[in-house]
Parts: structure tokens; C-alpha cells; sequence
């Protein structure tokens, strides 16, 4: 296999465009040639190897259903051109569209699923089309947790696989000397799954007994001006900041006490795995589809709380800054998801399934 697309919706940010950056890049390093399909024109976040090929479906700055027919129309004829063993599609959003455009071409397409499918995509319309075209369109299935896969019919299942997302080891700062700061750290993209207001709550619990730390949470999203107001409303001036999104997170989050991820649903968070990596200790919500579960052993490499439980939560990060030899032993054990996680040994998993993919369709 020498030739593989990946179709998304756009490289501007997020934990899946992340996967998708890191993956492309490990791709090249195989010697594959790898094309990225964008629904519209965005900037790229990630840092992409100049080998990389960025195209867009459309010249807007923005996607509408408007545009899907004439753009997913515009997906088949350029994929019937380049003709790439594979087009791997992620995520949900763009999947539907995806098989339904590629069909008849004889073009293997894999999706992946990189949320809680029983909520993703919002669409109902598109989920009913995943039922009806994801087992006569799809040549394979790439799952993040087994939860995730269990909510497909056996015949999905037999042809996907479960991977967990790749960690890029170079991206890592040398945090061997770092100082902590007092500082709780949560990131994500400002919306409702985020659950950022349980955070914010449970903060200004821990507060009345630890008034000296500060509370961080990194992202942009819709809700950001309500967000800043409720925590202008129970917090302290000065003790939380929204900085937006930072190209130098993981040095920013390298010096915090510790990382907290409130999510009410999640695939597998990147930054928690990054945090982990980064030897923080971590509390995380055990939420659907099982990510923070599959990557935390409760009280040995992490903590893990019940969803939208702001006691539970509050305890654990008590606990945490309050009995340090433990946060520290949670923190060395942490990091052993670095060897765990390790691109080299993730990314060849990822492709060994899509060349596999690729050889079947090629049988049959």
C-alpha cells in the first residue's frame, strides 16, 4: 500500500484532526503518500511534513448542508483521480457522506468513530444513514474502545478493529525539572460535553480549604462568554483564566499540579492521554464510550469519578494536593503510557488494519 486519504471535516483543532495530523505525518515516515481532504478551507493547526497534501472540497470558509452534494461530488471525482488504496474517514460528521459518495468506485473506505456513537453524529438523519450504509459501503471500522464498538451490529464488529489514538513522543517537553504551579488545568472545546461547569463548581468547592491555587481551562468554543461569566459569578477574581487555544499547550500543562477532565461522554480524550504522558497526576470522569476507563486504573495511574459528580470530583482533587506522595506515585505510573501509546508501535497497528482493509477489497 503506498497511497492513503484521509477525509475529515477540517484541520482547525480537535482531538480527532490531532490523530489525524500525527497519523499522516508517521505515514510518510513508511514512505506512503498521504493526501488530507478538508470539507472547506481552514487554517491547519497541527504541524503537518511538507510530503502532506491539504486539499479542500470547497474554496468557503465554512461547511452547510448546502454544500454537502456538491462538494461530496466533488470528493468522488478527485479520489476516482488520485485512486488511493485506501480513504480512511473520520469523524462522524464527514463518515455518512463519505461511504455514500465512494460507493461503486471500488475505493475501500474505513471510518472511524471517535465519540460516544450513541450521541454522535447529532444528526439523526445521518445516524439512520449509518445503520442503512455503513454495512454495504464501509470495508472496515476502526473503534477507539470496545464500549464504542459494542453499539454495532455483530457484522460490523467481525471487520473492525479497536486502536487507541497514537502519542507522538517528539511533542513532549522535557519536563524532568519543572516547577509545579498551583494550578488545576482542564481543556477541551467549550461545549456542553465538556461539562466545564462541573469543573468550575467543583473548584470553587475545593477553594474554601485551598485558596492558593488558580484554575486554567484551555480551548474555544460556543459557550466560552457563558463559561466566563458563571466562573466571574462563583470565583474568585483571579483565580481562573480562558487563554483560548495554545500551540504550546503541553508546556503550559507540564507545570500544572494536576489535569481534570469533566467531560459528561468522550472517545479517548488526546489530552488526557498527554497529560499522562506528561507524568500529571489526573482525575477524569469514567464516562461513556469508556476512553478515560481504558487508558486509567482507578487509584494507580489516575483517579476516576462518576459523571457530573462535583463532590466526587472535589475529593479527588483534595486528595490529590493534599497527600502529595500519592499524586506523585499516580504521576510515575502516568507516564508509562508514553511506551504504552508510543506512535511507532500505535501507527503500525493503524496501518497493518488499513493495509489489511486494502488487501481484502483487492480479493474480493
Amino acid at each position: 500500500m503506498k497511497n492513503i486519504a484521509i477525509v475529515t471535516h477540517d484541520m482547525f483543532g480537535g482531538g480527532c484532526e490531532r490523530v489525524i495530523a500525527q497519523l499522516a505525518n508517521w505515514f510518510v515516515t513508511q514512505k506512503i503518500k498521504v493526501t488530507i481532504v478538508t470539507e472547506y478551507k481552514a487554517p491547519c493547526f497541527y504541524d503537518l511534513c511538507q510530503e502532506v497534501q491539504i486539499i479542500s472540497l470547497s474554496d468557503k470558509d465554512r461547511f452547510s448542508s448546502k454544500d454537502i452534494l456538491t462538494s461530496y461530488y466533488k470528493l468522488r471525482k478527485k479520489m476516482i483521480a488520485l485512486q488511493p488504496d485506501v480513504i480512511l474517514a473520520m469523524p462522524e460528521k464527514v463518515n455518512v457522506w463519505v461511504v455514500l459518495a465512494m460507493m461503486g468506485t471500488g475505493i475501500p473506505v474505513v471510518v472511524s468513530e471517535r465519540n460516544n456513537p450513541a450521541i454522535y453524529p447529532r444528526s439523526k438523519i445521518k445516524r439512520i444513514l449509518r445503520t442503512l450504509f455503513y454495512p454495504i459501503g464501509a470495508s472496515g471500522y476502526i473503534f477507539q474502545t470496545r464500549e464504542a464498538s459494542e453499539f454495532f451490529s455483530k457484522s460490523i464488529r467481525r471487520k473492525s478493529i479497536v486502536l487507541p489514538n497514537p502519542l507522538d513522543l517528539q511533542r513532549l517537553p522535557n519536563n524532568s525539572a519543572r516547577e509545579k504551579r498551583k494550578e488545576i488545568v482542564g481543556v477541551g472545546r467549550l461545549e456542553k460535553q465538556k461539562n466545564f461547569h462541573l469543573l468550575i463548581d467543583a473548584f470553587s468547592d475545593f477553594l474554601s480549604t485551598h485558596r492558593d491555587f488558580i484554575l486554567t481551562i484551555y480551548g474555544e468554543g460556543s459557550m466560552r462568554v457563558e463559561l466566563e461569566a458563571y466562573a466571574k459569578a462563583v470565583l474568585p477574581i483571579g483565580s481562573y483564566s480562558f487563554p483560548g487555544k495554545k500551540k504550546d499547550l503541553l508546556s503550559r500543562l507540564s507545570k500544572a499540579s494536576m489535569f481534570v477532565l469533566s467531560s459528561d461522554y468522550e472517545g479517548m480524550p488526546n489530552v488526557l492521554i498527554e497529560a499522562m504522558a506528561l507524568g500529571l497526576p489526573v482525575v477524569a470522569t469514567d464516562c461513556p464510550s469508556g476512553g478515560p476507563r481504558e487508558l486509567i486504573q482507578d487509584g494507580e495511574n489516575g483517579m476516576l469519578f462518576p459523571v457530573n459528580d462535583r463532590q466526587a470530583l472535589t475529593k479527588s482533587m483534595c486528595v490529590l494536593v493534599e497527600n502529595e506522595n500519592y499524586a506523585e506515585s499516580l504521576g510515575r505510573n502516568a507516564i508509562k503510557i508514553r511506551k504504552r501509546l508510543d506512535i511507532d508501535k500505535i501507527g503500525m497497528l493503524w496501518l497493518d488494519y488499513l493495509k489489511d482493509v486494502y488487501r481484502q477489497k483487492r480479493k474480493s
